[in-house]
């Protein structure tokens, strides 16, 4: 199923050296996007205060949607464990 979607995940941690860190973790896989499917998606994810808005503009199969945002999940996952031991 072919699907246009517009998305904001905001996610709040109250402390803003935390969120900057775990923003530009995520950000630079965003980046990193493959180029075939960089044409139907952007993901971008900013640190604001004490939370990271991720906005996330796609246009294209439901499935691949699914899996992207999967991915920013565990990328925000990981980068928390990271932060939490340093």
């Amino acid at each position: 199923m072919r699907i246009e979607a517009r998305a904001e995940i905001v996610w709040h941690y109250g402390d803003p050296r935390k969120a900057e860190a775990i923003a530009r973790a995520v950000q630079v896989d965003n980046e990193n996007i493959p180029p075939d499917l960089k044409k139907s998606l952007n993901v971008v994810s900013l640190s604001e205060g004490g939370d990271i808005i991720t906005k996330v503009k796609y246009s294209g199969e439901i499935e691949t949607l699914i899996k992207a945002l999967d991915d920013l999940v565990f990328s925000i996952k990981i980068a928390e464990d990271v932060t939490e031991k340093v």
